[in-house]
């Protein structure tokens, strides 16, 4: 009966660092934190989704389970603990791009999205100055 009561659902298949770019989960969670998915959004991406895709995995199939994972996940550390375990200093200030350019795709800066910017910034162990001068070069 106890066994039960912390019995929890099958967890979704997580993707493999392999399978899939780690950004497109923080891209998603960016284009969702102020609560709309704009279709300049989602068309970046799926942009993203099509440079990582493999013959045996489609970009429609990868942004399908990336928006399943964030549905169902509470926090996004998996993926700062793989960008911090993986990636070097260049990659994460390329992906800082990524990221701005994602929060800006829809001509509207939201404070949401401008927060969780810096936040994943300060996450991934750049300095808000770094993030700052992405920023300031990319708008």
């Amino acid at each position: 009966m106890l066994k039960n009561l912390f019995k929890q659902k099958k967890p979704l298949e997580v993707l493999d660092i392999h399978e899939a770019d780690v950004a497109l989960r923080l891209m998603f969670e960016i284009a969702i934190s102020d609560g709309t998915l704009d279709s300049a959004e989602l068309k970046l991406i799926k942009k993203r989704a099509d440079k990582v895709a493999t013959e045996d995995l489609k970009a429609s199939a990868i942004v399908k389970k990336i928006i399943d994972e964030t549905e169902q996940s509470v926090s996004f550390y998996p993926s700062i603990k793989k960008i911090n375990g993986s990636h070097s200093y260049e990659e994460k200030i390329e992906l800082l791009k990524v990221l701005w350019e994602l929060v800006t795709a829809d001509s509207v800066v939201d404070a949401y999205e401008e927060n969780l910017y810096f936040k994943i910034a300060e996450l991934i162990q750049i300095k808000r100055s770094t993030a700052n001068q992405i920023k300031q070069q990319t708008t």
